[in-house]
């Protein structure tokens, strides 16, 4: 028979593990948290919920928002489908007072602004991959010689003309370069500065 003792070890065994549940959930929301998830959760909202306003906004980001979520940075939110993109909006710079509030409102914007692409429909988002970038840091470059465009993006200004590409948006860097020349409009032989683009991808 087993000793009283024994017992009482053999229920605390059991009992420790539940205890552990009870105190400190598999994952709390800071945990299960995700950008991607933000993102989905904005476009259930805009094609199936209650509409998208400040009210609706606020209840989106009422949970708990990790610290890395937090604070100010640019944001872009990119949209794709079987590999094509269907919509892309944001910006190098921080437009909100949160990474996360951000994201909801660029999210929105790359739903009702990017005209490059037809109109996303309420058929087809919960098909869609999402992808959060957001942006770490902004350097001036002379060449092209050290980016990596699968790692590095590329912004080129010249006068008022600019254009973006993301990392990943280019496979080769000329071609990259290439690129942000062609979008932003620069002619041959038209001075530009080039500024190599770090961040962090959310898929």
């Amino acid at each position: 028979m087993m000793s009283a003792n024994r017992h009482e070890l053999e229920m605390i065994k059991f009992a420790l593990p539940l205890m552990v549940l009870l105190l400190f959930p598999l994952a709390s929301l800071a945990e299960t948290f995700s950008l991607t998830a933000l993102v989905r959760q904005t476009m259930q909202l805009y094609f199936e919920g209650e509409g998208i306003n400040e009210s609706t906004i606020k209840i989106l980001l009422k949970e708990k928002i990790p610290k890395q979520y937090n604070k100010s940075a640019g944001v872009f939110v990119t949209l794709s489908t079987g590999g094509k993109t269907r919509a892309c909006w944001g910006s190098i710079y921080p437009t909100h007072k949160t990474i996360a509030e951000s994201t909801v409102y660029t999210t929105i914007d790359a739903l009702k602004k990017d005209y490059r692409y037809k109109p996303i429909n309420s058929g087809e988002w919960k098909n869609l991959k999402p992808q959060v970038t957001v942006i770490e840091n902004i350097e001036p470059i002379v060449s092209i010689r050290s980016q990596n465009p699968l790692r590095d993006g590329l912004m080129l200004k010249a006068g008022a003309k600019s254009a973006v590409l993301l990392p990943g948006e280019a496979s080769d860097a000329y071609y990259q370069l290439i690129k942000c020349q062609l979008k932003a409009g620069v002619h041959k032989g038209e001075p530009y500065q080039l500024y190599r683009i770090r961040a962090a991808i959310y898929e």
